[in-house]
């Protein structure tokens, strides 16, 4: 129930919700751990004054005919007032068990644990009468006393000296660290606004593109964010280039189609005798047209597809095994080499397929004997790194002005053999697509190399 309802709130408030939760804990611990140290300050001050007085009450009192007697009253005047909070006694442990306390302790008396000898003690005492007492303590001797009987000084203070003095810091420190939160809290709320304002900037900009006033996302954004703007802009583009090629596709389609069907209306027109023959014909070249445009956009609309990527050198093995044997009179010689094995294609099996099977049906049928087919992919610093696919035949090869002129469409290098001119074309036309390159040089085989260069 409370993941569903925090996945239901804004950023803004999940990011204030957990700032509020930090600052009051925080708050909480700084108040508890200030709490303890005040208090443990003002026991300290307490034990220190406490000691203060024993030593006074040492230094002032005489023995005389075995009673205990003050040469003058302590200074404090709560020892004076009756049940003042500040009590002292001095309990003698000797024969005469001779005793002398604090006005203050009007006619009760403390029964607190032994003093150590000749060193403070300082422990907390409850008394049935008085209450919760801090008490510091000492046993001494004094030394022109008869029979030298030890003496045990108590002076003690009651624990509301310092409970009220508590809670008034208690209270002033609720106050202060209230109005801190406020002001965090505060100064929270302005972060989020001001951190936050690029996100309500480009949710207006990807608004404006919805509704057509602008094409892509301007504006400048901060390191974190401008990233996801350039990918939004990379996909408005890529989208922007696949409409422009489904309307290229769509007019090469339809002016594929018109010059048979011209062909076609003239021919009924004239009463052609051989008119069967020659619609069989123009179909046969218009159902290639339209095949031919039709593979090209659904290419155009799968190669932006993100995750698909598809083995390169197990694609190579069942394209040569099936070539061998459609060419099994040449006894050709393939060697393939790759530098590794996770080598893939990032796109489609079919149109890896389709690419490599015309490089390779190209160089079946224009080699002598041998073909050799390397994949690598190199590695660059500032850029992605490429796949590189190599195919070289020893073949008679071609004169450098026909290097660039074979990848045009219906260009054939030979007009003898038999072919449509299409199979180096359309590797062209998909090697772009994909954001690549394909080149036609002189193979050290003799014949010709064809580099075939993708992301």
């Amino acid at each position: 129930m409370f993941k569903k309802w925090l996945s239901t709130l804004s950023l803004t408030k999940r990011l204030l919700l957990g700032a509020l939760l930090w600052v009051l804990c925080s708050l909480v611990a700084a108040g508890v751990l200030l709490n303890q140290l005040f208090q443990q300050h003002v026991e300290q001050q307490l034990n220190k004054e406490l000691s203060v007085h024993l030593l006074q009450l040492i230094t002032q009192l005489s023995i005389e005919d075995n009673q205990l007697h003050l040469s003058q009253s302590l200074s404090d005047p709560r020892f004076a007032q009756p049940l003042g909070g500040l009590y002292w006694q001095i309990q003698s442990t000797g024969p005469t068990s001779a005793s002398l306390h604090s006005r203050s302790l009007w006619d009760e008396s403390l029964q607190p644990p032994r003093a150590q000898m000749g060193k403070d003690t300082w422990f907390r005492y409850i008394d049935p009468d008085l209450g919760e007492l801090y008490v510091v303590g000492r046993s001494i001797t004094l030394a022109d006393t008869e029979n030298d009987q030890p003496l045990q000084f108590w002076v003690a203070a009651q624990k509301e000296l310092i409970a009220e003095p508590l809670q008034r810091f208690v209270w002033m420190l609720v106050l202060t660290l209230a109005l801190l939160g406020s002001v965090l809290v505060a100064g929270v709320w302005w972060q989020l606004r001001l951190g936050l304002r690029p996100l309500r900037q480009l949710r207006r900009r990807l608004s404006a593109v919805h509704e057509g006033h602008s094409a892509y996302i301007d504006g400048q954004y901060p390191q974190e964010i401008q990233p996801l703007v350039s990918e939004f802009n990379r996909v408005l583009q890529s989208n922007a280039q696949v409409v422009e090629r489904a309307r290229t596709q769509a007019g090469n389609l339809a002016h594929a189609i018109k010059t048979p069907l011209a062909v076609l209306a003239n021919a009924a027109k004239q009463n052609d005798e051989s008119l069967a023959d020659l619609v069989i014909e123009q179909v046969a070249g218009a159902q290639q047209q339209v095949d031919y445009h039709l593979s090209r956009a659904r290419v155009a609309a799968a190669v932006k597809t993100v995750g698909v990527r598809t083995p390169v050198v197990p694609a190579i093995h069942s394209l040569t095994k099936w070539l061998q044997r459609a060419y099994a009179s040449k006894s050709v010689d393939l060697k393939v080499s790759s530098d590794r094995v996770d080598l893939y294609f990032k796109g489609e099996a079919q149109d890896l397929h389709e690419l490599l099977g015309n490089v390779l049906d190209n160089a079946f049928k224009w080699c002598s004997t041998q073909i050799q087919v390397t994949v690598r992919r190199v590695e660059a610093i500032n850029s992605p790194s490429v796949l590189v696919i190599q195919v070289d035949d020893d073949g008679a090869g071609l004169s450098p002005e026909k290097y660039t002129q074979i990848f045009k469409r219906g260009m054939r290098a030979d007009e003898i053999a038999p072919g449509s001119g299409l199979g180096l074309s359309i590797v062209d036309e998909l090697v772009q697509l994909y954001g690549g390159d394909v080149s036609a040089t002189r193979s050290p085989l003799g014949g010709l190399r064809v580099q075939i260069r993708l992301p």
